[in-house]
């Protein structure tokens, strides 16, 4: 009987080990989870692409309005690419508000609108990214851009300036046309193009979403929206 009993007790000190083990294993550890507002709630990534890549291509095509426009003089099939980057865009532009709108859909939603801009601050370890990001309201800038789709005009209107000074002219009976180039660059972001709005509304997505944005992409955006050459402070 005393055998019995010390087994008994031997098995209960088991299960209780197991218990606690098991308990232990089940509670969020503080040091892995950290403060609740140290990561987004909602998944935003699909979006955040959409609107970086976008970007991404809206300055290129600017910047090779700009090239073009240094030139001397341009014939028309010169021109023609950017005719078609320019439809392209136009017809992508609406995507890009449909993602704007959903991100603020999502953030409503897990209730991270209201205080958007504190919370998606405290997520930025660099200095430099988080003074970058208070430079203005993110929150402001998302809701700002909501309506982004109503600006496509801006993207032809490198192209434009282009085209009017199209002139004609007969070459051996042939239609020639020529381009005076008298270009002139896009204002900075205050006053300036759609290709930097887009840009920076980008990299706060993703200095905003706890991430790093790649060099190529804040040089892009950066030497867009600050064609006077000002330095990445990146």
């Amino acid at each position: 009987m005393i055998k019995s009993g010390f087994s008994y007790v031997k098995l209960i000190a088991v299960v209780a080990v197991l218990a606690i083990s098991l308990i232990s294993s089940l509670r969020p550890s503080a040091a892995t989870t950290g403060p609740m507002v140290a990561a987004p709630d909602v998944e935003l990534r699909s979006e955040q692409q959409i609107i970086t890549r976008y970007a991404d291509d809206l300055i290129v095509y600017e910047n090779q309005a700009a090239e073009l426009g240094k030139r001397a003089a341009l014939v028309n099939t010169d021109v023609e690419p950017l005719q078609r980057k320019s439809d392209d865009l136009k017809g992508r532009l609406s995507g890009v508000q449909n993602a704007v709108r959903e991100m603020v859909r999502k953030l409503k939603a897990a209730n991270e609108w209201d205080d958007l801009d504190t919370r998606a601050a405290t997520r930025i370890r660099d200095t430099r990214q988080r003074s970058f990001f208070q430079e203005s309201s993110f929150k402001q800038l998302l809701q700002e851009s909501e309506n982004i789709g109503s600006q496509a005009n801006e993207i032809s209107s490198p192209l434009d300036a282009l085209r009017r000074k199209v002139t004609s002219r007969n070459d051996g009976g042939a239609q020639v046309q020529m381009v005076r180039a008298a270009f002139t660059e896009p204002a900075p972001f205050e006053s300036g193009s759609l290709g930097c709005r887009v840009g920076r509304l980008g990299l706060k997505i993703v200095i905003g979403l706890g991430g790093t944005p790649s060099r190529e992409q804040s040089d892009r955006v950066f030497n867009r929206c600050h064609p006077d050459g000002t330095i990445n402070p990146f």
